[in-house]
């Protein structure tokens, strides 16, 4: 007898073909049929009448993995689940929790902590191997698979050094990455805008990469900059990929505006274009903006590259403070920046390379790293999303001027001193604008409507903080948006990019897709309710329409409800 039968639902089964009505019969922790299953029986029957019948959505981008190891993780995960995602991808942006080597071990921790703002996690693995068999035994809400992130293997290899690796210093990285590759990683994950990722070459991520090639591994990657040398990133990153013949995957693309004689003028001009749009109901298509940096990435896939990319539905990134800073400050390790900084000779000198040094391709040398985020917005551009102490909790959601004019600051100094205060752990929203602007979300329309898109959560869920809403509403939102209200995008190629692409991408198997033999991650849902309330200042708000959610056979969220206790999750492995 099946446990499970799922009837009369509207199947879109994650191929992109065309809807159909049917059942499905689950036994154990996989689909056994699908189809008109007319006299099947089963111990608990579903009716899923009226209601989508889709594969569980697989986040390729997520920073999950930093919140598996605590253990009321099911309970910090409880959203990716309710929006009805089943596996997520962690390890992106050169983090990964999974490999905590012997050689440098303390700067590797360190250097995680800023994004997980986690400092009293008791860390007892040093591999991949290890870390995924300690979070399987101890039980896993959903699915979780993991890259090995380059700051890690990096910082293992050489330390925290701003400059190019030496040659042993080089074998011992690729030899690392080996190792996490036979353990069962996805592939390696890059963070070329951040420290210490923006310290490599090329040559350097070529070695990586001819080592991904021997594992059929994917290269990710953050890009080294998302501004005015963004064509120089991407060219970067694919010339890795056909270097080795491996696919490439980049990370939340988008664009922004940055003209270097005229930093002001620009800035000024899209905060009109805001007002215009937004005010003034003006239709500026600044979608367009971004469709040059696509037509580069079509050109790369026809000279036979395999890269997509993926992006959030929102108008707000996030990240850790520190990364706000030219790199030299980070050099030799937090303890170390946060001594610089209470120098107030060396604020001077930071402050002024923020504000007078131009960001120049390839942004690894003194002050010309890429992420000048502050030269390019203001100081407005930066908000607090999370800290770690209440005394500084009333910070969060507000932009340093602000902070700056409560404490009789300038707004740097509300920045160094938060930092020295937190112990570097601030996380941070970006925006050119201010939250939740429709004009700064509508410069991603092109991207989310291309063929190449994948959507992702960038999930950061921390026990403290203000978290981004898409780590509540990520999937209902794109669909939501995209297919109901826009329709720009057919419900069934919508699916596709939230399930069978992702899971191809990253090579996992048997997953992403309803057919007989596959696991059955199913998520079921009421297309017209389907939505979200949530948004930035109201974040934390579960959506609405989806029913039930199953990992492997299991609910994990029945009749909309969430169901404590139940870990079906597993960890998957290369292969």
């Amino acid at each position: 007898m099946n446990d499970l039968l799922i009837r009369d639902g509207n199947i879109i089964d994650g191929s992109g073909k065309e809807m159909f009505k049917g059942d499905i019969a689950i036994k154990g922790d996989a689909i056994v049929e699908v189809g008109r299953l007319g006299d099947a029986s089963a111990r608990e029957v579903i009716d899923a009448s009226n209601r989508i019948v889709s594969p569980g959505f697989v986040d390729i981008h997520s920073h999950a993995d930093l919140t598996v190891p605590l253990e009321n993780h099911s309970e910090l995960l409880k959203p990716l689940v309710m929006q009805g995602i089943t596996t997520f991808v962690g390890g992106n942006c050169g983090y990964s929790c999974c490999f905590i080597p012997e050689m440098n071990r303390d700067a590797v921790i360190t250097y995680l902590e800023n994004l997980s703002g986690q400092s009293q996690v008791t860390i007892d693995w040093s591999t991949p191997d290890e870390f995924l068999e300690k979070m399987q035994k101890r039980g896993l809400l959903l699915n979780m698979a993991t890259l090995v992130g380059h700051g890690s293997l990096r910082i293992a290899s050489s330390g925290l050094v701003t400059r190019l690796l030496h040659r042993d210093e080089q074998e011992s990285m690729e030899k690392n990455l080996e190792q996490a590759m036979e353990m069962g990683c996805l592939g390696l994950s890059t963070g070329l805008q951040y420290f210490p990722g923006l310290q490599s070459d090329t040559e350097e991520l070529n070695g990586l990469g001819r080592v991904l090639k021997r594992y059929n591994g994917i290269f990710t990657s953050h890009l080294r900059s998302y501004s005015h040398t963004i064509d120089q990133s991407i060219d970067e990153v694919c010339e890795v990929g056909a270097s080795s013949d491996i696919p490439v995957q980049i990370s939340h693309l988008y664009w922004q505006p940055y003209t270097r004689r005229f930093s002001g003028l620009a800035r000024k001009l899209v905060q009109f274009g805001s007002f215009a749009y937004n005010r003034l109901r003006i239709p500026i298509p600044i979608e367009r903006a971004i469709v040059p940096k696509l037509k580069l990435i079509e050109k790369w896939r026809e000279k036979g590259v395999d890269v997509r990319f993926d992006q959030l539905p929102t108008s707000q990134g996030f990240t850790e403070l520190l990364a706000f800073l030219p790199p030299y400050v980070s050099e030799g390790g937090k303890e170390k920046a946060l001594d610089r900084l209470r120098d107030g000779e060396f604020r001077k000198r930071v402050l002024y390379d923020i504000e007078n040094v131009e960001p120049d391709w390839p942004h690894r040398d003194g002050a010309t790293w890429s992420f000048n985020y502050i030269k390019i917005t203001g100081w407005n551009g930066l908000r607090v999303m999370a800290v770690r102490s209440s005394k500084n909790d009333w910070m969060e959601g507000k932009t340093f001027p602000e902070i700056g004019r409560e404490l009789k600051k300038h707004p740097f100094d509300a920045i160094c001193d938060l930092l020295i205060e937190e112990n570097a752990q601030v996380m941070v929203f970006h925006t050119p604008t201010f939250p939740d602007d429709p004009f700064a979300f509508r410069s991603l329309l092109e991207v989310f409507k291309h063929p190449l898109l994948i959507p992702a959560t960038d999930t950061i869920l921390r026990p403290l903080g203000r978290p981004s809403h898409v780590f509540y509403d990520c999937f209902p939102r794109f669909i939501e948006f995209f297919v109901k209200k826009k329709g720009l995008l057919p419900l069934e190629e919508a699916i596709k990019k939230s399930t069978s692409i992702p899971a191809a991408v990253m090579n996992i198997k048997r997953r992403g897709s309803i057919k007989k033999g596959n696991y059955a991650d199913i998520v079921i849902f009421d297309l017209e309710e389907l939505g979200t309330g949530a948004n930035f200042y109201n974040p934390s708000v579960h959506p609405s329409g989806i029913e039930h959610v199953l990992i492997n056979g299991k609910a994990v969220v029945s009749m909309g409800n969430f169901q404590r206790g139940v870990l079906p999750g597993t960890a998957v492995r290369r292969g």
